[in-house]
């Protein structure tokens, strides 16, 4: 399949990644050696690794097998990932909405200024919308007990009148 080898390599070098990184993106154990034999023809990826190979390039499959001359992916995921088939339960997307959290937690690659956040900072976000979420209702809470003070107080004021 020497039209899947060039439309890796040719989609790996218009991204600017070596074997190397787009290896690491597709699978711990994809060395370069491996996506040098794709690109080369001399081995082929299995089913399962055309699937990572069209999302980590963000391709369709048709197109890396030669089937479509066209690039672009025919599914998008609710939050705009590349997937061929979604791997990740989208049960808590609500309409157009969703838990921030889980969003942040559910395991899809999210950036900021093209910057990947680690999971690290995932977790540290999360605890700072879950206690920014606490303080929000403990306000809320603090503001509605100022107004039931206040409310009897200006009934007793208009009778005075």
């Amino acid at each position: 399949m020497l039209v899947l080898g060039d439309r890796i390599k040719n989609t790996r070098i218009s991204r600017e990644w070596t074997q190397e990184e787009l290896g690491k993106k597709i699978s711990t154990n994809t060395t370069k050696h491996v996506i040098s034999s794709w690109e080369r023809g001399k081995s082929n990826p299995d089913p399962t690794q055309i699937i990572a190979l069209a999302n980590a390039l963000e391709v369709s499959s048709d197109y890396l097998l030669g089937l479509s001359n066209f690039p672009e992916p025919h599914f998008r995921d609710p939050f705009g990932q590349l997937s061929i088939f979604p791997q990740i339960d989208y049960a808590f997307v609500k309409g157009a909405s969703w838990d921030l959290p889980k969003l942040i937690n559910s395991g899809i690659s999210l950036f900021v200024e093209n910057k990947e956040i680690s999971y690290k900072d995932k977790q540290m976000l999360t605890s700072v919308i879950e206690i920014t979420m606490r303080r929000m209702k403990e306000v809320e809470d603090e503001i509605k007990d100022e107004l039931l003070n206040v409310i009897p107080t200006l009934d007793e004021d208009s009778s005075i009148l």
